[in-house]
């Protein structure tokens, strides 16, 4: 596991920043994700047909760059998407919630997954589990718009789509599963 791509991943709180800090209109937050996701679209596509391409991005991303996002699409592209969704999906503090859930509770649990012995259940650890639930129920709180309760169950929603979404896939889950709970829930 690289910790530079951690925390890459963790900087997705820079867009809850942006869109909950500054007050940035739902539209144009979701347009900008919206783009962002187009353009890195293009790229894996570009990646994929022009070698020049994927060398270049090889040699410029190596520290953050996954092995598994080395070939077909890039679980970047997923994240984005992911957060585009939960922001036109969702209202501000559940699309919020859903995004820290990734951005904070994702990354910890394949930090502390990997640093901490522990038994395994399907692809994941138990310790990744619990950060996963822990950093995500924290996160989502953290915004103080969702009681304790909603943020324990946005907590339980981010570790099991954690879990049990497949590789790369969780970039996408987590933020809307997450989103949607909270949204339920409050």
């Amino acid at each position: 596991m690289h910790i530079s791509r951690k925390a890459f991943h963790a900087s997705g709180i820079v867009i809850v920043l942006l869109y909950r800090g500054l007050d940035v209109d739902r539209g144009v937050a979701a347009w900008l994700l919206w783009a962002v996701v187009a353009l890195l679209a293009l790229l894996d596509a570009l990646r994929a047909y022009v070698p020049a391409m994927q060398a270049l991005f090889l040699n410029s991303f190596r520290l953050i760059v996954d092995p598994k996002d080395e070939r077909g699409l890039n679980g970047s592209t997923l994240y984005f998407a992911g957060c585009a969704l939960a922001v036109t999906l969702f209202d501000r503090d559940a699309a919020c919630g859903g995004i820290l859930a990734l951005a904070v509770g994702d990354s910890m649990a394949a930090i502390i997954g990997s640093a901490v012995r522990s038994p395994r259940w399907g692809r994941v650890s138990l310790a990744g589990s619990g950060a996963c639930f822990v950093f995500s129920t924290v996160a989502i709180l953290l915004l103080g718009v969702h009681p304790w309760h909603v943020a324990v169950a946005g907590g339980v929603a981010a570790a099991l789509l954690e879990a049990f979404s497949g590789t790369k896939l969780d970039n996408l889950t987590m933020p809307v599963g997450v989103a949607l709970v909270l949204s339920l829930l409050a």
